[in-house]
């Protein structure tokens, strides 16, 4: 009787949680609008410096979108040589097992063959005692049954050796266009890798002077700043899993979202006298970036200045910030756990050298991520 009104509270609560999650749904699709919005003015070109700020972005993004296709080809590529590996094994077994029944099955057809269907009628003119005589023939029908069951047997073996071998030559054609994709994909990358550096040696030929960097860190700070009071604002509406366990009751517990060396301090000066609000930690390129806690993803595009950026909402007002990344691995609306890969480390947003900056704020306000990841 309990189990019978749990369920008929289930279904009854069903259409509302259904209508709850299409609620979520809908603020997350205005949440994408408000931030494309956004992004669309804080990327307005109003000079060369722009422009060329523009180019980079263009050819991150496609170095990026490269990086995935080249990484989901060879993700499919391992996988295929995995399945492939397994029926080249498979091959293997079937010949042998082929060879050891060849012999026995030609033996029990040259047998069949010179005995004819004689065999019976030798048995019942040979023997007197009818009980004999049906003993014999009991056994003889065993002697057929097994032959056939051999002969049948050997005839499996080599229709599935034809299946298998059907399967390898499609794998491998499979395979070889899949190679011929990465090569293809490989090529277009080194092309946008070389467009890139021309763009950043004419960025930096317009940054000489110390005035004109301070001015684009200046712009970088005040995009970020922005692009995360919007996400807040649009976020406060989104209703949290009962389950979810505090950010806060996690500080100094997390682990960092790459191992590697960090390049300098929160709150550290900066030669042109900005301070920085996050952490830079220097990694190889392509490294997953794990995600330091549960969370779902408010943003996951680029931005201006630091590249391909993730931002993850963790409840509270707290949120963890990934930046410059070669490519984003997850979308905004999505949930992931503590520790899933969320991108790839990477040098997008003009760095020289791979590394993921990262910060953790509280309703806006960076905080330093040494007090809530563990060294």
């Amino acid at each position: 009787m309990k189990t019978l009104v749990l369920f008929l509270i289930a279904l009854l609560s069903l259409p509302a949680w259904s209508q709850a999650e299409a609620d979520q749904q809908a603020r997350l699709a205005e949440i994408k609008q408000r931030i494309e919005s956004l992004q669309l003015e804080l990327n307005q070109v109003r000079g060369q410096r722009d422009q060329l700020l523009k180019d980079l972005e263009e050819n991150e993004k496609d170095i990026s979108g490269l990086h995935r296709r080249i990484n989901q080809i060879k993700k499919d590529m391992r996988s295929r040589s995995d399945k492939l590996r397994e029926l080249q094994r498979e091959q293997k077994q079937l010949q042998e097992a082929r060879r050891s029944m060849q012999r026995r099955v030609e033996q029990e057809i040259a047998a069949a063959y010179r005995l004819g269907r004689q065999e019976q009628i030798k048995l019942l003119l040979n023997q007197q005692d009818p009980q004999n005589i049906a003993r014999q023939l009991r056994y003889h029908d065993y002697f057929l049954q097994e032959r056939s069951h051999t002969i049948d047997s050997y005839l499996e073996t080599l229709a599935s050796l034809e299946t298998v071998s059907s399967s390898i030559e499609r794998e491998q054609l499979v395979l070889q266009g899949e190679r011929e994709q990465l090569q293809e994909r490989q090529s277009k990358l080194r092309s946008a890798q070389k467009n890139r550096k021309r763009t950043l040696d004419k960025l930096a030929a317009k940054l000489a002077d110390g005035s004109g960097e301070l001015k684009q860190l200046q712009g970088d700070r005040s995009r970020l700043q922005k692009l995360i009071d919007e996400v807040g604002r649009a976020i406060a509406s989104l209703v949290n899993p009962g389950d979810q366990k505090p950010f806060a009751r996690q500080r100094g517990k997390m682990q960092w979202p790459v191992k590697g060396r960090r390049a300098n301090a929160y709150g550290q000066r900066r030669t042109n006298g900005i301070t920085w609000k996050g952490v830079t930690i220097r990694a190889a390129e392509g490294e997953p970036v794990r995600a330091i806690h549960r969370g779902r993803v408010v943003f996951s595009d680029y931005l201006r200045g630091h590249g391909m950026l993730v931002i993850l909402d963790h409840g509270d007002g707290y949120m963890s910030l990934y930046a410059h990344n070669q490519s984003l691995t997850r979308n905004i609306g999505e949930w992931v756990e503590s520790g899933e890969t969320i991108a790839r480390v990477g040098n997008t947003g003009g760095l020289t050298q791979s590394g993921v900056y990262f910060e953790i704020r509280h309703r806006g306000k960076a905080k330093d991520p040494t007090a809530w990841c563990r060294s």
